[in-house]
């Protein structure tokens, strides 16, 4: 239909969808609290999404677009009802035209963020049905990228368009049509983009083919991988296409590209193989790169990174930093693994994505710099800790500006790997690493699948039963700590004579047992605790001797006092 002009019957159809469609009072949003996720609505519910297709003509001069989102879902639950309320999440600075369920034009409602319509029974067929959102305007920039969502309208060295998307956020439907929730992805994506010549389109999945439209062109793109909602991407310019081929560890040709502005292409080209190597590390600890079927890509942006699927966006500018190598690129490549091949199903267990993707970095340095740079990358880490709110807390949901922007902060990502580090410890290497591996491939049988199933949704309870099934070891108790409860285990340190008596004390008394590595005169000792104590001997009673000297437990900082009662400090 086309758009309502008439406020007398915007009235009508906005009454309708709020009592008839059952979806509440018609409540616009707040424009500055844009976020994904939360609780799940009844009107999105009871659909999976199953394909998309999102063709758009994106027109720099005009900073707009223009198109249509066509989605294939299935009826999830009772398919016995007559009428079920529907609703997409889509940004009010953009207009609906038209809304199309099966073959008939629909009324619709779009408020609040909200595209709310009805569908019939007759629209569906065999549990499947189409609704296609035709809509356009001018999205809203993003004046923090990619920290604040939206499009980035930014221009290259020669002053011709430079165009980005970022949302993870604020969510998808800053700029188009979705349900905009983490537990639902399409299953297969397909992006038909319409730019301007010269301008390149590079998104996600595998270039099908580019349509001579005359001054115009359209890149057709499909992702055959389970995608979700934040990692759908535009990047447009000018891009020189810099390909290489990389071979998997399972043997697979995976062609790779590096997507770069003309000023930086010989950049590009050099940079490229190094980067490469963090994939190679990738594989060996986590197991095959997911989308081996598809493309590794990186592609320039001008902000400074997202891990949008098989199009790594990269602003960094080819900057090394500590320890000589580039670490936005190999954070935002291992969310690869973490995040788009394991997916938590809501965002309060977004550590999963941040925490064990900043491990990586821990174990890249580990691998080109040994066991004292470990150290010291985990010590810097360590003083970026809040711990005012637990990592993982027991809510039924949170939504993406909560999990970012609220109390939790930077934990996901600094505490999350410090909670695998310890748990590294706890574990010993063997038996951490195989956990690692099962985290990302459940199965040997799933690290060979690429027919989309080797993705999945997970959260923390499934990766505690995983590790307690791979180690042979209960750790509830150790999730229970770390990951539920804000504050830190403290280790108490006394001496009596040349006995040094350790005791860990935990929020709400705690099953704690970690043992507790020391150094005595270059002697590496392991003090073995139960019931929370444990104790050791020294040689001499002013002998002096570190607790963890190599930073391996995630512990609550002792004072200054109590580091010179342990004898560290006199």
């Amino acid at each position: 239909m086309m758009k309502i002009a008439s406020i007398g019957v915007w009235l009508l159809v906005s009454a309708w969808s709020c009592a008839v469609l059952g979806v509440g009072p018609c409540k616009a949003q707040d424009p500055g609290k844009q976020t994904s996720g939360g609780a799940l609505r009844a009107d999105q519910a009871w659909f999976d999404v199953r394909h998309v297709l999102l063709a758009l003509r994106v027109d720099a001069d005009q900073r707009s677009i223009d198109g249509t989102m066509t989605m294939r879902a299935r009826v999830l639950g009772d398919r016995n009802v007559d009428t079920r309320a529907m609703a997409l999440h889509l940004d009010d600075a953009l207009t609906v035209r038209a809304v199309h369920v099966g073959d008939r034009d629909v009324p619709f409602v779009h408020q609040g963020g909200l595209v709310r319509f009805a569908v019939d029974a007759a629209a569906i067929r065999d549990e499947f049905f189409r609704v296609a959102v035709t809509y356009g305007g001018v999205p809203r920039v993003s004046p923090r990228p990619p920290w604040q969502g939206g499009f980035t309208w930014s221009k290259t060295e020669d002053g011709s368009p430079w165009i980005a998307t970022s949302c993870q956020g604020e969510g998808a439907d800053l700029w188009w049509p979705c349900k905009d929730h983490p537990s639902d992805e399409a299953e297969t994506f397909d992006l038909a983009i319409t730019v301007k010549k010269p301008l390149y389109v590079a998104t996600n999945g595998v270039l099908e083919g580019i349509d001579d439209l005359g001054d115009w062109q359209r890149y057709r793109w499909h992702s055959k991988n389970p995608l979700n909602n934040y990692g759908v991407a535009l990047n447009i310019a000018p891009y020189v296409v810099i390909e290489r081929t990389y071979a998997s560890v399972d043997g697979t040709k995976v062609p790779a590209f590096f997507y770069a502005l003309p000023e930086s292409a010989a950049r590009a080209a050099k940079v490229l193989p190094e980067f490469l190597e963090h994939v190679r590390h990738m594989e060996e600890t986590c197991g095959p790169y997911p989308w081996r079927n598809e493309k590794y890509a990186v592609v320039e942006t001008p902000h400074l990174g997202m891990e949008h699927q098989t199009i790594i966006a990269y602003g960094n500018k080819f900057r090394k930093q500590a320890f000589d190598y580039d670490w936005l690129h190999h954070h935002e490549m291992c969310h690869e693994w973490w995040a788009n091949l394991v997916t938590c199903r809501d965002w309060k267990d977004m550590w999963i994505h941040e925490g064990i993707g900043t491990y990586m970095q821990a174990l890249w340095i580990e691998r080109t710099h040994g066991k004292a740079g470990l150290r010291t990358e985990m010590l810097t880490k360590r003083r970026m800790l809040r711990n005012q709110r637990a990592v993982a807390p027991r809510v039924a949901a949170m939504d993406s500006q909560e999990i970012y922007f609220g109390s939790i902060g930077n934990d996901i990502y600094y505490k999350g790997s410090w909670i695998c580090h310890t748990l590294r410890w706890v574990l010993g290497d063997e038996r951490f690493f195989r956990v690692l591996r099962r985290w990302a491939y459940p199965t040997e049988a799933a690290e060979k699948r690429l027919d989309g199933l080797q993705a999945r949704f997970t959260d923390t309870d499934e990766l505690l039963a995983i590790a307690e099934d791979v180690s042979g070891e209960e750790l509830d108790w150790f999730f229970e700590v770390y990951l539920r409860r804000a504050s830190l285990p403290r280790l108490s340190v006394q001496r009596d004579g040349k006995i040094v008596r350790l005791e860990w004390h935990v929020e709400d008394g705690l099953p704690f047992d970690v043992a507790v590595p020391v150094r005595v005169g270059g002697e590496e000792r392991v003090v073995r605790m139960k019931g929370k104590r444990g104790s050791f001997e020294l040689s001499r009673e002013n002998e002096e001797f570190e607790i963890d000297p190599d930073a391996r437990i995630l512990m609550e900082e002792p004072t200054k006092e109590a580091r010179r009662r342990a004898g560290k400090e006199r």
